[in-house]
């Protein structure tokens, strides 16, 4: 609706009713945002109290594994039976023997604070604890299991390991492994999200341990809803006067033991709701401001808008001979005679046309770079996790490599770089992944072709395309080669794996995938669209990226760059001396 054809009355009207819709809109917004970030730490919070489980999962494991191992031990099943045949220093020596296989579980381990086996028809009792009350447990132990004493957390084994359903065989010995306190509490760091979230253990309905001291009333609210009859992480809600609270309920049933953990969310939110109180307040001072302007808009501008309106559309019926002759004394003086400069430059803008175009081109080509950039990044700090868990060494030169890397991203200060330091750049990639997996790779880089200008990361995306795509969806595929020749026309560079392949209709549709003008939706298949179209955009149409199957069974990539530009184009020139 034009300007001329709006009376005040209605614009003020949808004004008001913007504002109005703004508002409502923050208010759902703010709700959404609310809700988002609560699930967002809610699954957080899940994630990290299914990380502890699993942890204590392969405690409980270990020392289960401990204490069955020492039970079913020939040394230990026939040491009382030997009794008669040995003389005391072979008795003592036999003692001495068990104690250090007891005592070669504790170096190796880090969750098990002491073994001991106890017979239970002379009381023999062997043990790495320098406690002389720690065998009272051994004496009332009549089935094996986990157990609670004293505050500390034991797993019981039994000879007879097995016994026949309704006879009852003597128990000959007993076999306790016990886990370290300290170490069960620093478990349950891994349940925490910061200062605002707390964890524990809760065993018949009391809190067994904790790092931290822990709410009373959170405890007992959780000893009400805690559930032992269900594998799920149970979830409910709490409110108190310090602010309102998230439980999560893990039941560990070896151990018959709840991992509990709770976060105060109001510590979270409650930032949000300050910014909401404070966009109402200026939304208010927004409208009084709005009707002010509007009255002034009206008085002393409406007018002068009509008239601009008016001569832009004698613009748009091809009459660049119009000018504003009118001459005010306001802010409008300027917009008209910028008016008038504008038609009197409009040819020239026209003549400009082709280098708009290239500067959008150039800002197509830097978006392209950018989206790969971090495709790279995410996937690093994947493996680097991954071989953090494996040896120092091996994080070492993880980092090394994933160092020289960022320290070439970083001095990406001209457009094109060097072939050589981007075979070296596809080198630190598959070193890094060679320390994770078992790959082995061969990188092939002609002298002459060392000083090739390229644009960067043209050959990092395929190579981690063959190893996502191909080695790691294929058993057994290990191999990965990188080679690069010059032809008459251009360079060819070749990236081949071992991996899945893919089959012809699948490469069609690939290659088919790669040339549409939109990027595909989500992450998968990105990297390869970008390639193909920062190729096509820096050295014409003349440059292809091609796809085949290997003798191997792998895919092998080939992508030729042009040396010349094409006819009247204007592409990048690759000159290699």
């Amino acid at each position: 609706m034009l300007i001329k054809n709006v009376t005040m009355k209605r614009f003020i009207y949808f004004f008001i009713f913007f504002l109005l819709v703004t508002l409502s809109l923050f208010f759902i917004m703010n709700k959404l945002s609310s809700k988002t970030v609560e699930n967002s730490l809610i699954n957080t919070s899940k994630g990290q109290i299914e990380y502890t489980n699993r942890i204590l999962e392969d405690i409980v494991a270990e020392a289960s594994l401990y204490g069955t191992r020492f039970a079913a031990d020939n040394d230990v099943r026939f040491f009382k039976s030997q009794l008669q045949e040995l003389s005391n220093y072979d008795y003592q020596m036999k003692m001495n023997e068990i104690r250090t296989s007891l005592e070669d579980i504790l170096i190796s381990s880090h969750a098990i604070d002491s073994i001991g086996i106890y017979w239970r028809f002379d009381g023999t009792y062997i043990t790495t604890s320098h406690d002389p009350l720690s065998v009272q447990p051994f004496k009332d132990i009549s089935e094996r299991g986990w157990r609670t004493v004293n505050n500390s957390l034991y797993y019981f084994a039994l000879y007879p390991y097995f016994r026949e359903p309704g006879k009852t065989a003597p128990i000959e010995y007993v076999v306790g492994v016990q886990l370290k306190t300290d170490y069960l509490k620093n478990v349950l760091e891994n349940a925490i999200s910061g200062e605002s979230s707390n964890a524990f253990y809760l065993v018949n309905n009391s809190v067994l341990w904790s790092n931290r001291k822990v709410d009373g009333n959170i405890a007992e609210a959780v000893s009400r809803v805690a559930k032992a009859d269900t594998p799920e992480t149970i979830k409910s809600d709490f409110r108190s006067r310090e602010g309102d609270y998230y439980i999560l309920s893990k039941y560990i049933p070896a151990i018959d033991t709840h991992l509990i953990t709770y976060t105060r969310m109001s510590d979270f939110l409650d930032p949000l709701n300050r910014n909401r109180h404070v966009f109402n307040i200026s939304i208010f001072a927004i409208l009084l401001l709005g009707l002010y302007v509007i009255y002034l808009f009206y008085r002393n501008f409406y007018r002068n808008v009509h008239l601009l309106q008016k001569k832009f559309h004698h613009v748009e019926q091809g009459n660049y001979g119009t000018r504003i002759m009118h001459k005010t004394k306001n802010e409008f003086s300027g917009l008209f005679n910028s008016f008038n400069h504008m038609v009197s430059e409009i040819q020239g803008l026209f003549a400009s046309l082709k280098t708009e175009t290239e500067l959008r081109r150039s800002a197509e080509l830097k978006q392209l770079q950018a989206q790969i950039n971090p495709h790279f990044l995410y996937n690093s700090l994947f493996f680097v996790m991954s071989v953090a868990h494996s040896s120092p060494d091996s994080v070492i030169r993880m980092s090394k490599h994933l160092a020289a890397y960022y320290r070439y991203m970083t001095k990406l200060e001209r457009q094109d770089v060097t072939l050589a330091s981007e075979f070296q750049l596809a080198e630190h990639y598959l070193t890094i992944m060679s320390l994770s997996k078992q790959i082995r790779y061969e990188i092939s880089l002609p002298h002459e072709l060392s000083d090739c200008p390229v644009k960067p990361l043209m050959i990092q995306p395929i190579v981690e395309n063959a190893i996502q795509h191909g080695i790691e969806e294929r058993q057994g595929a290990h191999q990965v080669v990188v080679r690069a020749e010059k032809q008459d026309n251009g360079i060819l560079i070749t990236v081949a794996d071992d991996g899945k392949g893919l089959a012809p209709q699948e490469i069609a549709r690939l290659e088919s995938r790669i040339q549409y003008e939109a990027s595909p939706e989500g992450t998968r298949g990105v990297g390869l669209w970008n390639v193909y179209h920062r190729l096509i955009n820096a050295y014409g149409d003349s440059s292809t990226l091609h796809f085949i199957q290997n003798d191997w069974g792998g895919l092998t990539v080939r992508m030729h760059i042009a040396l010349q530009p094409e006819e009247g184009g204007q592409h990048a020139t690759v000159d290699c001396g």
